[in-house]
């Protein structure tokens, strides 16, 4: 091209017309010269030099002449198609959690501006030292991570999952549960749509959400069976957590509690109302919990899924079959259930007991 085409500019004839035409050479990713020859798009002496001005500078940088596609920031993609896209395939509960994580907890604020092809090791171990220092269990907000690069992969916003390092150990804790006496101070402790609320939980292992969108026809007095086919996530009532509805018959205690909730209600009316006829949402059933504990001097104070707890761990505890327990707990196997199977200190103080006895028995 010669000492004449610094620029990257050369004039051709073409048909008897003068043609503008952008001409230079460039090295490629892999070091190999490649050759850019195209007619400018603007055939102005000025127009043709800015031109190729721009394009050698591109080659230059990039080692390509194809721009490829624009990769958004962490907090682009989270509040765009994150949020457009992934977020409604989640249950409105899930949705709620995630945002709190994202946008209250730090995720987005720490890689806000980080273009998520950037995202690598260096920032996966910088969240979790974060979120330590704050005195918090990382693994939630890893795995938050993990998740909105996944869907960013499967979105083909990036061209590869980063190979971040494992998620920390999960805490294994045992299911704990308030004894039988706390349970039955709760029930005798509470009044109204609580007592009611308390009921169901324990007597029928419902969730919260299960408990509020428990309706009067989904109690058959006749057969005596409570079923669990309606859950409340946020405000919006779905089918249960594992998708099914169960099954559990009902105890005498828990009858008489239904039947008083159930009188002069129509069947498609919900058991736990207020006395304005609304559903509490899930904190104010948390409040009220803790409130009446607080009133009846229990403590340590539990949480209310604690009774769901309490259900599976009594009814093991009392020889319970293990596989009827699954099935009206929802458990999708045994291993879930099996939780239930924790040794107390006072079941070993009784397994110790009949090791002491039978050595010292004669023969």
């Amino acid at each position: 091209m010669g000492d004449r085409n610094r620029s990257g500019v050369r004039v051709l004839k073409r048909r008897g017309k003068k043609i503008l035409v952008i001409d230079f050479r460039f090295r490629d990713k892999n070091g190999r010269e490649q050759r850019c020859r195209q007619d400018a798009l603007v055939q102005t002496s000025a127009g043709a030099r800015a031109e190729a001005e721009r394009l050698m500078r591109f080659a230059a940088e990039h080692g390509t002449l194809n721009p490829e596609p624009l990769v958004p920031t962490f907090e682009t993609f989270v509040g765009g198609q994150f949020t457009e896209l992934v977020m409604p395939t989640f249950r409105p509960s899930t949705q709620e959690r995630y945002s709190r994580l994202l946008f209250h907890e730090g995720i987005v604020e720490a890689l806000a501006k980080k273009r998520l092809d950037d995202i690598e090791t260096p920032e996966y171990r910088a969240l979790h030292a974060s979120v330590v220092a704050r005195h918090v269990d990382p693994r939630p907000h890893l795995s938050m991570l993990r998740t909105v690069m996944r869907e960013a992969y499967e979105l083909g916003v990036i061209k590869a999952m980063p190979r971040f390092p494992p998620l920390p150990p999960k805490q294994r804790k045992l299911p704990t549960a308030p004894p039988l006496a706390v349970v039955r101070a709760l029930l005798n402790g509470s009044t109204g749509w609580l007592r009611t609320a308390i009921a169901l939980a324990y007597f029928t292992s419902e969730r919260s959400g299960e408990v509020r969108a428990t309706r009067v026809m989904d109690v058959d007095f006749d057969a005596s069976i409570a079923f669990a086919r309606k859950a409340f996530s946020a405000d919006v009532v779905l089918t249960p957590k594992n998708g099914d509805e169960r099954a559990v018959p009902m105890a005498e205690p828990l009858r008489a509690i239904l039947t008083e909730a159930a009188k002069g209600k129509k069947p498609t009316a919900c058991l736990v109302v207020d006395e304005q006829g609304k559903t509490p949402d899930r904190k104010r059933v948390y409040r009220a919990f803790i409130a009446l504990q607080k009133r009846l001097g229990i403590s340590p104070t539990w949480s209310f899924h604690k009774l769901r707890h309490a259900f599976g761990t009594h009814l093991v505890q009392l020889g319970a079959n293990i596989e009827a327990v699954r099935e009206m707990m929802g458990h999708a196997d045994l291993a879930m259930t099996s939780r239930y199977l924790h040794a107390t200190s006072g079941d070993k103080v009784r397994a110790i007991g009949l090791l002491a006895g039978n050595y010292g028995a004669t023969e």
